[in-house]
């Protein structure tokens, strides 16, 4: 299965959707590029749903910190959800869970975004 991606403006943040396999560096180009423009638009807060996600390597993990550190910059925040097993068992071993914020479902990642004023 080829790596897919969709962004979706919510009210107060984005949403991005990723399935697939996220193994090649030009795989992402595009994704990064989006991303950059709802910064630009004002939309500083994103939740990542992974739950498509087959396949991750040190190439899928580079773009979730390239959009943590986009989001962070600009003031806002990045939130992981619905991480696969894969996924989760990555983020373990390159203890990148002390980098992230990760939640179980959507939903949850939306009340930590609620939360965030009292993070800074």
């Amino acid at each position: 299965m080829n790596f897919e991606y969709h962004i979706e403006s919510k009210e107060a943040y984005t949403l991005i959707n990723l399935s697939g396999i996220l193994i090649a560096p030009n795989q992402s180009g595009e994704l990064i590029e989006e991303f950059e423009e709802t910064i630009a638009e004002g939309t500083l807060n994103v939740i990542v749903d992974l739950s498509g996600i087959e396949t991750m390597n040190s190439t899928g993990l580079s773009v979730l910190i390239s959009i943590l550190t986009k989001a962070r910059n600009a003031g806002g925040e990045a939130v992981l959800a619905n991480l696969p097993e894969k996924v989760n068992e990555l983020m373990v071993i390159t203890k990148l869970y002390t980098v992230f914020t990760v939640a179980e479902s959507i939903e949850a990642a939306e009340e930590l975004l609620n939360k965030e004023e009292t993070w800074l």
